[in-house]
Order: C-alpha cells, then sequence, then structure tokens
C-alpha cells in the first residue's frame, strides 16, 4: 500500500520541477516519481510529449534498477546519462535522488530531447567532409599496442506500463536471436528472465503474469526460471 504521506512530500517539489522546465524549455521534460509505489511511480509529469508518459504510469527500467541495486547515501544524484523512447532515440537525462528521514522515497527526473543537436552535428560533419583533408601525424603509422578498457553505460528506456517493458525485452531478444519468442528455448527464456530479474523488471506487480504470457508459457514455469536465476546470482 503506498504511502500517501511520502507523495504529499514528493508533490512538493512540483514547482521546482516548473521551474526547472521553463529554464530548460519544451524540449525538456521534468518528472517527478514515487519509488514507493513503482506500479504507479509517476507523481508529476512537465512536457510529457518527450516520454508520452502519464501521471500513474510504472518506474522506468533505470529507476527499477536503480531501487534493485540500492543508493549509496552519499549519491544525490546521478547527470547526464542516455536515455531513450519511442518518439525520441536521443535523450540526455538526469535524476536527483529526493530522500525524506535519510531514505530515498522519490526521484526528480530531466531528459532532454538531444535529437535536434544530433541532426545539426551530422549536418555540420558532412559539410565539414566536403572540404576538409585529413592529415596524420607520422607517429600514428607506427605499430603501437593498445590497451582497451570497457566502460559500464547507464541507459534508460520508457515505457508506459508492465506490458510494454515486457514487450521492450522480449523483441529486443528477438533480435538478438533473429526468432520470434515462440521459438525460445528454454535456456533462452531463463536468460531473458535473467536480463529482466537485473533490470528490475520483477518489483513490478503482475509482471510474472505478463512475461508469461509473452513467452507463451505458465505462471508456474516463469516462478521456476525466476527461482533458478535468484539462485544463481546467490551462489557466485
Amino acid at each position: 500500500m503506498p504511502n500517501e504521506n511520502n507523495k504529499d512530500f514528493i508533490k512538493k517539489y512540483i514547482p521546482l520541477a516548473d521551474f526547472v522546465a521553463d529554464i530548460l524549455g519544451p524540449s525538456s521534460e521534468v518528472v517527478l516519481n514515487d519509488v514507493t509505489d513503482l506500479d504507479h511511480a509517476v507523481v508529476y509529469i512537465k512536457n510529457p510529449t518527450i516520454t508520452n508518459r502519464k501521471i500513474g504510469d510504472p518506474a522506468s527500467n533505470f529507476v527499477l534498477k536503480i531501487m534493485k541495486e540500492g543508493i549509496d547515501d552519499n549519491t544525490n544524484y546521478i547527470a547526464n546519462y542516455f536515455g531513450k523512447s519511442k518518439s525520441h532515440p536521443h535523450l540526455r537525462s538526469s535524476t536527483y535522488f529526493i530522500r525524506k528521514n535519510n531514505k530515498v522515497i522519490g526521484m526528480l527526473c530531466i531528459n532532454i530531447d538531444q535529437g535536434p543537436l544530433e541532426n545539426l552535428a551530422k549536418q555540420l560533419e558532412i559539410f565539414r567532409n566536403l572540404f576538409e583533408v585529413k592529415t596524420n601525424p607520422i607517429s600514428e603509422y607506427e605499430s603501437s599496442a593498445t590497451n582497451s578498457s570497457s566502460t559500464k553505460e547507464i541507459s534508460e528506456n520508457f515505457n508506459n506500463s508492465v506490458n510494454s517493458l515486457a514487450e521492450a525485452a522480449v523483441k529486443q531478444k528477438e533480435r538478438e536471436l533473429g526468432i520470434t519468442a515462440n521459438y525460445f528455448q528454454q535456456e533462452q527464456k531463463i536468460d531473458l528472465i535473467k536480463g529482466l530479474y537485473e533490470e528490475g523488471y520483477f518489483l513490478l506487480k503482475d509482471s510474472i503474469r505478463v512475461i508469461a504470457e509473452y513467452l507463451d508459457s505458465s505462471v508456474p514455469t516463469i516462478y521456476r526460471y525466476l527461482n533458478k536465476v535468484k539462485k544463481s546470482n546467490t551462489s557466485k
């Protein structure tokens, strides 16, 4: 049962959300999330055309993952990470954590549409390449060992319901495997469940039933897969 006092507390940030949205303009969306009610996390939203969400929609995959993994007491915000929605694939997103009695109960999230800037940059690059003759220093022709390092990127996908979260995950898996979900083998389904579990998907109500329908499996089967994933993570 969601704590109404928490919602009232978070709603005190609405003037701040409006203030930030008016400064950044209509290409920026500002959202207040109640993370004590993940199934209906969106408490307030200004300029909703960026992600096409509405009040009462569930938390994004980023919010779910953050809540599942926990937030360090010294972390007040996460700024400038990649986000995307169905209509805006290039978003620059930032999140400020709202605390009450030293516990995170809400998030103020900003999503800025980078699409126009990306398009302008591409046009400038095309124009520059028409006239620029590229040169390289002699040292670049010498063979040398290079060190590669991988960095974990933060990204956020915005969906409007537990169904759309499940659908997005299944479609992504279909693209990876090159087959439709009705041809998934057991291990492939378990791998999908593992990814959803790590993203915090199963914190949402009805998540088991919904993903079972998308995978044409029974609810007990999905529970069995999920328990297997949890045991595997515990044994590591």
